[in-house]
């Protein structure tokens, strides 16, 4: 989840003197074996979860694209991204900490959230993306994590959103700091009644300590690719990590990627080259990108992919906005089958 070529890979200065960020502050690395032990919250709905990134390219205002938007059936919405500035050199506790969505107002993040609560969906912060991890990493790497996880908090408050999705995406870090971050943050959002979920992918799993992967709400996991892909990273998670099904969301795909990974293309640019790519997965040799090759996830192996997520947690899609209009939505299509 990120920007431009990669979707998929892509500020605590004047904080309030609250009770929690004093006990952020003072905590150490020997006690996060016992902040691990907090328990997640009960977070699961009664139908299967629709979870909808909102990500929007340099350019796009969200409080715009959202009045586009159908949100019936999605049950909870991730803002991406929401991240601190890059330090200007060695990160301390003096360095910005203040989160923020690149290109939108607050007035904007605002209007988004207060939309999707009229319509009954959580909002979350989706933090890092790959690449824009990187700006959660240099804080936590540089034991600073109570003071960015006091920073978020702030955030997450002023503006009412329901939780924090955490979106780390790099192997080399996500060790011993990572799982620091993720016991601090679920300590402090569970004690206000908030959910943090992780975005997870089974190439990543083995550099994550278990016991960050067990404090998720619920984790979303990034497949992105065929029906068999997707049953092996279900079957993974529920079987080998012992996740409750319940708690396993399936990620699918609304762009589209060449074969070497290196160049996406949003479902609807596909569909406006190809106009019968719905039926298929795979297409090539037109006026787009030269004629590449691109595959993607097409009408009826989402219907499939679907029908699987509804036997465990629901579905996961990146992103709502390079969806194609109807009648060949693949939003639709999921709500039909999930």
């Amino acid at each position: 989840m990120a920007q431009e070529l990669d979707l998929r890979k892509l500020r605590c200065s004047g904080l309030q003197n609250r009770g929690i960020a004093l006990f952020l502050a003072a905590s150490t690395l020997t006690s996060v074996s016992a902040l691990s032990q907090t328990s997640p919250i009960a977070a699961t709905p009664s139908t299967p979860r629709l979870v909808a990134y909102l990500f929007a390219p340099k350019g796009v205002n969200l409080a715009d694209s959202i009045k586009s938007l159908d949100l019936s059936r999605v049950t909870d919405l991730n803002l991406a991204f929401g991240d601190p500035q890059k330090c200007d050199g060695t990160c301390n506790a003096q360095s910005d900490m203040r989160f923020s969505i690149k290109g939108q107002l607050d007035a904007d993040v605002d209007a988004v959230i207060a939309s999707a609560h009229t319509s009954g969906v959580k909002v979350f912060l989706s933090v890092g993306g790959g690449g824009g991890d990187q700006m959660i990493i240099q804080f936590y790497n540089a034991g600073l994590a109570a003071p960015l996880v006091a920073s978020l908090d702030q955030y997450i408050r002023a503006h009412h959103f329901d939780g924090v999705d955490v979106d780390v995406e790099d192997p080399a870090n996500m060790g011993h700091p990572y799982a620091s971050f993720v016991s601090l943050l679920t300590l402090t959002l569970h004690a206000e009644g908030r959910l943090v979920t992780g975005a997870v992918a089974k190439y990543l799993q083995a550099s994550m300590p278990g016991s960050a992967l067990h404090q998720f709400d619920f984790i979303n996991v990034m497949n992105y690719s065929s029906y068999a892909d997707a049953v092996t990273a279900l079957q993974f998670y529920a079987q080998d990590e012992n996740v409750p099904k319940d708690k396993i969301v399936l990620g699918v795909p609304f762009f589209a990627s060449n074969a070497g990974d290196s160049k996406e293309e949003d479902y609807n640019t596909i569909l406006a080259v190809y106009p019968n790519a719905w039926k298929v997965n795979l297409v090539g040799g037109g006026t787009l990108d030269d004629g590449q090759g691109f595959y993607y996830v097409g009408e009826e192996t989402m219907a499939q992919e679907t029908q699987l997520g509804k036997q465990y947690g629901g579905i996961m899609v990146w992103h709502l906005l390079g969806d194609a209009a109807a009648p060949h939505s693949l939003l639709k299509v999921i709500e039909k089958n999930l």
